[in-house]
């Protein structure tokens, strides 16, 4: 077991690791503290990165840009980060790459041929920020900080995942709170210099990227052609927030440091860990059994979950 001094030695406080300590504390420590590489990287996981990256690329060419041939350049920039982690593909490498491609064209062309998004005034996109928070310096990447077309300044935050998430919740989403308090007293990293620039943003939103899909059949819900809905899921930030948001984060941290891992069974079905989290036992909190386990694999009388498949 580690002690939380120790603990913070390993770990970099930043949103993903949290999100990851939410998903579930087990593969939190699989990845950040124990510094495991998972058996792969997921299909979903590589097209969401991407494409938050073309759109970057979409707003800096001004919508001039072929969408497909954006998505292309940056699905290769993010295949070659981790080139050493396998991806699982679904079908076949070549058939879920063109079916990658197919959809991030019908996403991103909605996405720009959408009013708001060629008449809002972008500010930061995919910008990098630190900001201290009782002590602690965290640090990450916020997609998007611009004007909408009512002259309100909008922090948005891309999603590419198929849920689409409820208003009421996001008055309790920890990631949007961090950016809206990193934008009021933290840092940005703009043109390669940190620079503090107190921001208050008036909204706060989530850009659910898979309302540009279009209905493939007609339905209850729409006609052929027609996009599944509006992508702005919004809520406001009011000042006192970003107190409440100060003390849950710095319980969430406490929680961290503490080192008690348990699995999440709700996570389960999208993590690259679970080989290690099936021939864990006690492997992972007592350095007794470690030795134990290490003695036994030497004289070959160990078999793990691999060696079962």
């Amino acid at each position: 077991m580690y002690r939380k001094a120790e603990m913070l030695e390993r770990i970099q406080l930043r949103q993903s690791t949290i999100k990851d300590w939410l998903s579930c504390p087990l593969m939190f420590r699989f990845r950040h503290v124990e510094k495991l590489k998972p058996a792969y990287r997921g299909v979903a996981a590589i097209h969401g990165s991407a494409l938050h990256l073309a759109i970057h690329k979409l707003h800096a060419l001004e919508f001039k840009g072929d969408v497909r041939e954006l998505y292309r350049d940056a699905l290769q920039e993010v295949m070659v980060q981790d080139s050493d982690i396998p991806v699982a593909w679904k079908k076949s490498k070549e058939v879920d790459m063109q079916g990658m491609e197919d959809h991030a064209f019908e996403i991103l062309t909605g996405y720009g041929d959408w009013e708001e998004n060629r008449n809002c005034k972008l500010q930061y996109s995919e910008v990098r920020f630190k900001v201290k928070v009782g002590g602690y310096e965290l640090t990450g990447t916020i997609d998007q900080v611009r004007y909408n077309s009512s002259g309100e300044l909008d922090l948005v935050d891309l999603k590419s995942g198929m849920q689409r998430l409820r208003a009421i919740s996001l008055h309790n989403d920890w990631q949007l709170s961090l950016y809206a308090y990193a934008l009021k007293y933290g840092w940005l990293l703009i043109n390669g210099s940190w620079v503090r620039t107190p921001i208050s943003v008036d909204r706060a939103v989530i850009y659910h990227l898979r309302a540009h899909e279009r209905y493939k059949r007609n339905s209850k819900y729409g006609q052929v052609g027609a996009e599944k809905g509006r992508p702005f899921i919004i809520c406001q930030k009011p000042i006192w927030d970003h107190q409440r948001f100060k003390q849950d984060l710095l319980n969430i941290i406490k929680m961290m440091t503490r080192d008690w891992p348990f699995p999440n069974p709700n996570s389960c079905g999208f993590c690259a860990y679970q080989s290690i989290c099936q021939d864990r036992t006690l492997l992972h909190a007592s350095p007794q059994i470690r030795r134990v386990k290490s003695d036994l694999a030497e004289l070959g009388m160990l078999k793990t979950t691999a060696d079962k498949g």
